[in-house]
């Protein structure tokens, strides 16, 4: 028979490993009205994009554009997930795809279950006031490369008065360098924020076939 300390051992072991906040749970009602948002984001900017005025295609691929290329909604990859404090100020040189790097600051950390695993992600903020104040989580996971820029994609994210914020893959959006590469030098994520995992959700590579 067990003793009482050795159960009490045993739980405290099994309390130290549980598992981080899955997908958010959504009524009928609350589906339909995210899966309206997310197609209107989409459609939003696509519009964006065919406007030769703020553009950010090529000229070339211009002419015949008519949208850029998604994953289908997967409600499965949309979180919602407490913003985990860091321990004092981190500061971060990210690399530029052309070479030199640019300062961030560590935000804070994202931790998230997907298919019985726990996974963390750094959020990150400008390091430099006069670029403002937002939250970015830029990441790479295993479609980088293949059915998604190798760059890597990125997340914009808002803080919620209760301390949490709202992880949708389904908005992951591709780095200006995927449309223009000669115009645009873009911020690749931190080696950190590599996720072992097939993030089958928001935008595509731009040109399929490449």
């Amino acid at each position: 028979m067990l003793s009482a300390l050795t159960i009490l051992a045993a739980a405290g072991t099994a309390g130290c490993v549980s598992e981080a906040p899955g997908p958010l749970a959504m009524t009928d009602q609350e589906l339909e009205a995210w899966e309206i948002r997310l197609v209107e984001f989409r459609i939003d900017k696509n519009e964006a994009f065919m406007d030769s005025t703020q553009t950010a295609l090529r000229a070339e691929d211009l002419p015949g554009f008519e949208g850029l290329n998604y994953y289908y909604p997967e409600k499965s990859l949309r979180y919602r997930l407490p913003l985990e404090p860091v321990t004092g100020e981190q500061k971060v040189e990210l690399a530029k795809r052309k070479g030199n790097t640019v300062p961030y600051v560590i935000k804070g950390k994202v931790t998230f279950a997907h298919e019985g695993k726990n996974h963390t992600l750094s959020v990150l903020g400008p390091a430099d006031p006069k670029d403002g104040d937002y939250l970015w989580l830029p990441f790479y996971d295993e479609t980088s490369g293949g059915e998604t820029y190798g760059g890597g994609r990125y997340l914009d994210l808002e803080l919620a008065a209760d301390g949490t914020v709202e992880v949708d893959f389904n908005f992951a959006y591709n780095p200006l360098c995927d449309y223009n590469p000669e115009k645009y030098n873009c911020t690749l994520p931190p080696a950190g924020n590599r996720l072992p995992f097939a993030v089958k959700a928001g935008e595509k590579l731009f040109h399929a076939h490449e």
